[in-house]
């Protein structure tokens, strides 16, 4: 399964969303969060339906740039994460 597939299948998934984004460290948790609450989600919710938008209307060049901010990361599944969100919390 190819990572980009693989942050799609997992993290849609509002508990995994959770934990990744716990695992990201308390500074982005902390920023998620706090989008999060202002649309009255909790923090797992708000990441898998990131998650889900990118996979619905992400085009080819959303996932080039996934690709080369997952490439070489010790972390790529919580890299691609990271990339896709911070967009949406900022």
């Amino acid at each position: 399964m190819c990572l980009i597939a693989e942050i799609i299948h997992t993290c849609s998934h509002e508990k995994v969303a959770q934990a990744a984004v716990a695992s990201m460290g308390s500074g982005f948790a902390g920023k998620v969060g706090v989008t999060a609450g202002a649309k009255g989600l909790s923090i797992g919710a708000f990441t898998a339906r990131a998650v889900r938008e990118f996979e619905k209307i992400g085009g080819e060049q959303e996932k080039q740039a996934l690709r080369r901010a997952m490439n070489g990361s010790d972390q790529p599944i919580l890299a691609g994460l990271q990339h896709i969100l911070e967009p949406v919390i900022e």
